[in-house]
């Protein structure tokens, strides 16, 4: 009973806790797959995407297309999939998740 207790306490430490609603939504959408919010996975981090484009004009709306449509040239050689082979977010939802990257510093 006890080893139970201890891995069910273990889980919830060890397990991410995505109480902002971006969060949620960048793993809804399986975004965390690839990025990570300040560490570099298979994909640049949300915190570098954000610093690379910060002060760029239109950053928004290009970043927008790139999240809907997939896509290379953003980041670096960098592939983003394209509509097939992830799961798709809508204009409002791609532009939250913009909004919240270009927001990091």
């Amino acid at each position: 009973m006890k080893s139970v207790v201890l891995a069910a306490a273990l889980a919830v430490v060890a397990a991410p806790s995505l109480a902002d609603p971006i969060l949620d939504l960048a793993e809804s959408k399986q975004c965390l797959t690839c990025h990570s919010v300040s560490g570099e996975l298979t994909a640049p981090s949300f915190k570098s995407i954000g610093q690379q484009w910060q002060g760029v004009k239109n950053a928004d709306i290009y970043l927008s297309m790139v999240i809907q449509r997939g896509g290379t040239q953003h980041f670096g050689c960098n592939m983003m999939p394209g509509p097939g082979a992830r799961s798709q977010l809508t204009e409002a939802e791609s532009t939250a998740l913009v909004g919240w990257i270009l927001s990091m510093k």
